[in-house]
């Protein structure tokens, strides 16, 4: 009687429970485990991972189909959820930092520089954070917060690295749950979580097969497992030491009798993440390899009409994705949280608004340079029917420290620090200071932002800017000695900026301007360290209108997005020109007033992606008023010049100036390998009239489209974690006699704005 008990029970009333590893991107393996366990009826009575185990366990537990599962992590924004990125259109161009030539930034704790100083993650997840609050909000109310109330009773593990041990999630918020396991060391920012900082479960426990069994006893166990065992430390391996040091051996084993593991054979790196479809096709086939042996342990089936029961039933109490209120918590002050509070937009009592109206908002918050970190945490409300979100912030620290330039092997290095000051509170604002130094640009401005937050925002910026470029007849390299100046441009200028947010991507600026340029030149190459050069002074007065949409992935040689400039500009000022000794017959002094509108556009966009291959393209148009200066250099020198290329913004091309031009370029990109691409692009200038100099050595236009010029590039870049690295050849055919020049480059040229920039 006691065995056909026994019988009876293990006919009937069989548990079988799937354990999943950790593993990183192998560890979507695991979904083809779970199709081909469903294809072949074998039931999911309890689920237990680790870390990408404890995300696809998470997901199923949750009553998402293997084919949700599937779509959602092919999706665009899951791919780039885990490497800490977000889609063009949910980049908010109003809070980043002014373009710079920065390519190191530590943000820096005044009382303990060193050590809270030093980054302590690669990237900051906003994008996944948001998706796991969406993703699992209903399913997480519908279980009332109990793991064990999900479509499949479910736990997973983390590690806390104070305590030295795993920390089990049986109930809670899902989605902090399944971030906790899943915070891999060093590339994401840690958890906190009941005051306990919390990583990637891997740590301790990369196999949870003992919490399966402790919590859940189930007849059969069913494990799969993509997690290597850890190599040894190597003494020249400073990542492996550091493994080898954090990480515990976990036991691979089963504590069950009837069990098996199923070990897809998976190599790939953990954020290797560019062949979804191929991980899950090996979790299938190892799985449908060993599926003989998995049948030969079931003694009860749960066909797909069962499937489809259980999930619909679960489902069923799914509430609508509506949001009622939003609280701000973290350590922050009451002004603090204010700022960030006004920009989520309805308050309490206002108009219900969706998790998708709430998405751009919380993303607006996460790229905040005053935000450090945000956490949206939803808990549904049975009185309201709504779900209400709490955001957790910590804000970032006040002072950040610049360090970059442009390294080359041409003679226009170019160093560059800066420092930008955060004041948080419900206005903000942030103080910054740059200083560029080198033979070619120097450089140095101040500047304030201040920030009066809201849903629609608006910002006044002050500045104060001063540039100088010293120009040179050269294209030498390190080895070879270059001609004394013959053109050095000074400028320095103050004045009020106001900038809006137009959605995510686009700004809206307008500035009013003071400022005064001086050229240095000679006006013939026959000159001698004796001679004294001509001067010419303008003073204005300026005003700039204008729009710049930006979602292009990088500052130089960007390979994603587009980017429109459209810009307007009046100046009215007075010109003063001095002659020096290398045209006596000239006057000595002459002083002119002059004043004219400038209307700019410039249009890019990579277009079209063919596999390792993408096609971009450029525009760029310019039409002013402006009259000519005293005499021919003068008026060239203040022209305005067409640079597509890094090069060029070096180089004096005289024949790239003109007040009026179109010019049209082509972009070609082939991905050798990831950040390694090789650039060919192409480009023609059209001015509307070339600027000539006639007898009187006076500036006078050509007739209307006379000349057309070209320039090509061709780089092989790879982009660091710092920078840029490229070797360049270029070509320039405004110069028969050496059009070509072919140097190696590392960092930005990327300058302070020029007064006539808006």
């Amino acid at each position: 009687m006691i065995l056909l008990a026994g019988v009876q029970v293990y006919s009937y009333g069989q548990r079988v429970g799937l354990v999943l590893s950790g593993g990183g991107a192998s560890g979507l393996a695991h979904i083809g485990v779970i199709k081909a366990l469903e294809e072949n009826n074998v039931p999911i009575d309890y689920i237990t991972g680790t870390s990408m185990g404890a995300m696809v366990g998470g997901m199923y537990a949750a009553g998402y189909t293997v084919e949700e599962m599937i779509e959602m992590v092919n999706s665009p924004a899951f791919i780039l959820s885990v490497v800490g990125e977000l889609p063009d259109t949910d980049l908010y161009y109003f809070t980043k930092d002014e373009e710079d030539a920065s390519i190191i930034r530590l943000k820096l704790s005044p009382t303990q520089l060193l050590q809270k100083s030093i980054p302590t993650n690669l990237v900051t997840p906003d994008l996944m954070e948001y998706m796991l609050m969406e993703f699992f909000a209903q399913a997480s109310a519908a279980s009332n917060y109990d793991f064990d109330s999900l479509m499949v009773p479910f736990r997973c593990v983390a590690a806390d690295i104070a305590q030295k041990k795993q920390v089990i999630f049986s109930s809670g918020s899902l989605p902090k749950a399944l971030r906790a396991s899943s915070t891999y060391p060093f590339y994401y920012k840690p958890l906190m979580v009941d005051s306990a900082l919390l990583f990637d479960g891997g740590l301790y426990n990369n196999f949870p097969a003992d919490i399966m069994y402790d919590h859940f006893l189930p007849d059969v166990i069913i494990g799969s497992n993509v997690a290597a065992l850890m190599d040894p430390p190597d003494e020249d391996d400073i990542v492996s030491q550091i493994r080898n040091m954090i990480i515990s051996q976990s036991d691979f084993s089963l504590r069950c009798e009837n069990g098996i593991i199923i070990e897809p054979p998976s190599q790939r790196g953990v954020f290797d993440f560019s062949d979804v479809n191929s991980e899950i096709q090996l979790g299938y086939e190892a799985a449908i390899k060993d599926m003989d042996e998995i049948l030969s342990f079931i003694s009860k089936e749960r066909n797909e009409e069962a499937r489809d029961s259980l999930r619909k039933s679960f489902r069923s109490d799914f509430y609508s994705k509506k949001i009622g209120d939003v609280q701000v918590l973290g350590d922050i002050s009451k002004q603090q949280k204010e700022y960030v509070r006004s920009t989520i937009g309805p308050n309490k009592g206002d108009s219900v608004f969706t998790f998708e109206d709430f998405r751009p908002q919380f993303l607006r918050i996460a790229q905040d340079d005053k935000i450090r970190y945000a956490q949206p945490v939803s808990r549904y409300n049975p009185a309201t029917g709504l779900f209400d979100i709490d955001i957790n912030v910590r804000r970032e620290r006040d002072l950040t420290a610049y360090f970059g330039g442009n390294f080359s092997s041409r003679p226009i290095n170019i160093g560059y620090v800066g420092l930008k000051y955060n004041i948080f509170g419900r206005t903000s604002a942030s103080l910054m200071a740059n200083s560029y130094f080198g033979k070619f640009y120097g450089s140095g401005s101040l500047r304030a932002k201040i920030d009066y937050g809201g849903k629609k925002r608006i910002s006044i910026e002050p500045h104060l800017v001063l540039n100088r470029w010293d120009y040179f007849r050269s294209y030498a390299t390190f080895f070879e000695p270059s001609r004394p100046s013959f053109i050095v441009k000074n400028e320095v200028y103050g004045g009020l900026g106001v900038a809006s947010p137009w959605g995510n991507n686009t700004v809206f600026r307008a500035d009013i301007r003071y400022g005064e340029t001086l050229d240095r030149y000679y006006q013939t190459e026959n000159f001698s360290i004796q001679d004294t050069a001509d001067f010419t002074t303008f003073a204005m007065g300026t005003f700039g209108i204008g729009l710049d949409r930006n979602t292009l992935n990088h500052k130089t040689y960007a390979t994603r997005g587009t980017r429109v400039q459209i810009s307007g500009r009046a100046v009215l000022g007075n010109e003063t020109t001095e002659y020096g000794t290398t045209l006596p017959e000239l006057d000595s002094t002459i002083t002119d007033t002059h004043s004219w509108i400038e209307l700019k556009a410039r249009y890019e966009n990579y277009f079209l992606h063919f596999g390792p291959l993408t096609i971009g393209a450029e525009i760029e148009g310019l039409f002013s008023t402006k009259p000519f200066f005293d005499n021919y250099t003068a008026s060239l020198i203040s022209a305005p010049a067409y640079q597509p290329i890094p090069e060029s913004k070096t180089i004096f091309l005289e024949e790239f100036r003109a007040v009026q031009y179109a010019a049209v370029g082509l972009k070609t990109v082939f991905d050798i390998r990831k950040n390694l691409d090789f650039r060919l692009e192409g480009y023609a200038f059209q001015p509307g009239k070339s600027i000539l100099r006639n007898e009187n050595n006076e500036a006078v236009f050509s007739e209307p489209f006379l000349e057309r010029r070209y320039i090509a590039a061709g780089a092989l870049v790879f982009q660091s974690p710092l920078g840029p690295v490229s070797l360049n050849l270029n070509y320039y055919d405004n110069n028969p006699d050496r059009p070509w020049s072919f140097f190696f480059n590392f960092g930005f040229t990327i300058f302070n704005k020029s007064i006539y920039e808006l």
